[in-house]
């Protein structure tokens, strides 16, 4: 099993980014912040180098350079392009000249631009999958034929920046139409164990508490799945399921087609990077908190960097798998933190760490000020009359009516 993980990102004058310079754990990141901080344009930094084609997607100014460092059978690779590889930098969305110039070297990186990578014997094809996961009706007329491994790496470097802006989607039912109808075959090693690793598993995806299982293919090719005692077809189900789902069954894909091996390909065993937009979209807040364990349970030893927006998913994180913005800057020096927020309220997470502001809302913003108000006046009175306003629209848990009924009957002793 070959180590295969993003150690480093290092961009300068790329976007709105004059310096951009991440590191990464060879798990689980997760990248959050304000709205507006980058977190889409780090991903778009990493996708450009594999697909030097979309680079007019970005702008660039002097000196521009963007690279990463891989960590690939224990030796760390500099892949992408080093200063000054984008001539007449100040043309912005038109063609610019580019070079390929060798990112620097430093210490025992090896640097290499990424067209050269398969003449290394280099494998590295990390998947980006956007925030855009549905799946829309399609008719399958029969199984296809798989490319083999390296017009398969290919394939997905050269759709890196298609995948994050949406332009590019999986064919998810096309992928379990081919596993259903190939399990019995001879040479079927590698899918059957795969497909019966995700059938053990496919109840992990349900919230808590629901049944999900998948029922059967049959001649008119439609991926048939039991919901709850239901019979669903794969476009019937939920926007969250659909989410989950093209998630889960593109990584099986992207695992099978781009790796050599057979032990390579069995999902318990690849290794790789894996960078999902928004992973939080479409998802019920169930789900948000236990996505994390479901990821890492079905593929233990892939890398995952993933953005989001959802404080039940920073809430998860467990020790260096944050990496935090603090507020908006155009220079960002980022590190994994060690700092945990299991204990941290919603509110909290969104104010602190993301920016959120006026988290509570304005009706009851002012029936507060007008309870302290009648406090400061000692009006008893309309200090029961606005408790019960607030009563009306806080949950039966909400301490600050107790405080404030406290408080009312202090009032009243001292009146009487």
């Amino acid at each position: 099993m070959v180590n295969s993980c993003l150690r480093r990102l290092y961009s300068k004058n790329v976007g709105l980014f004059e310096e951009l310079d991440i590191e990464f754990n060879d798990k689980f990141n997760y990248l959050v912040g304000p709205n507006g901080c980058g977190k889409s344009s780090v991903f778009k930094c990493i996708a450009i180098i594999f697909n030097k084609g979309k680079y007019e997607t970005l702008r660039y100014g002097p000196e521009s350079e963007n690279w990463i460092d891989y960590l690939y059978n224990d030796k760390i690779y500099r892949i992408g392009m080093g200063p000054n590889w984008v001539k007449d930098y100040k043309v912005y969305r038109g063609r610019r000249g580019i070079r390929w110039i060798r990112p620097p070297k430093e210490g025992n990186v090896i640097p290499i631009n990424p067209p050269f990578l398969e003449d290394k014997n280099l494998k590295i094809c990390p998947l980006f999958i956007g925030a855009y996961r549905r799946i829309d009706y399609q008719k399958i007329q029969s199984i296809d034929r798989k490319n083999p491994p390296l017009e398969q790496r290919n394939y997905f470097r050269r759709n890196s920046v298609s995948n994050l802006e949406g332009l590019f989607l999986p064919n998810v039912k096309q992928w379990m139409i081919n596993k259903y109808f190939t399990l019995e075959k001879e040479w079927a090693g590698v899918q059957q164990k795969n497909w019966y690793w995700l059938m053990d598993n496919l109840s992990k995806i349900a919230p808590k508490g629901s049944s999900f299982n998948f029922i059967e293919i049959r001649e008119d090719l439609e991926p048939k799945f039991n919901l709850d005692g239901n019979i669903c077809y794969l476009e019937e189900l939920s926007a969250g399921y659909q989410a989950l789902l093209s998630l889960i069954f593109y990584i099986f894909d992207w695992i099978e087609g781009v790796n050599e091996e057979d032990n390579d390909k069995y999902v318990e065993n690849a290794t790789g990077t894996v960078i999902i937009d928004e992973l939080d979209i479409h998802m019920h807040p169930e789900w948000q908190l236990t996505i994390r364990e479901t990821l890492v349970y079905l593929f233990p030893n892939l890398q995952f960097i993933v953005s989001t927006h959802s404080p039940h998913m920073v809430a998860t994180a467990n020790p260096n798998e944050l990496l935090i913005f603090e507020g908006i800057s155009r220079r960002v020096k980022l590190k994994p933190s060690n700092k945990t927020y299991s204990g941290w309220t919603t509110d909290q997470i969104l104010e602190d760490l993301m920016g959120v502001k006026n988290l509570e809302s304005k009706q009851y913003n002012l029936l507060l000020k007008r309870a302290f108000d009648y406090i400061e006046e000692n009006n008893s009175t309309k200090l029961k009359e606005i408790i019960k306003e607030i009563k009306d629209i806080t949950h039966p848990s909400d301490t600050v009516v107790s405080q404030l009924k406290i408080k009312l009957a202090s009032m009243l002793t001292k009146e009487n």
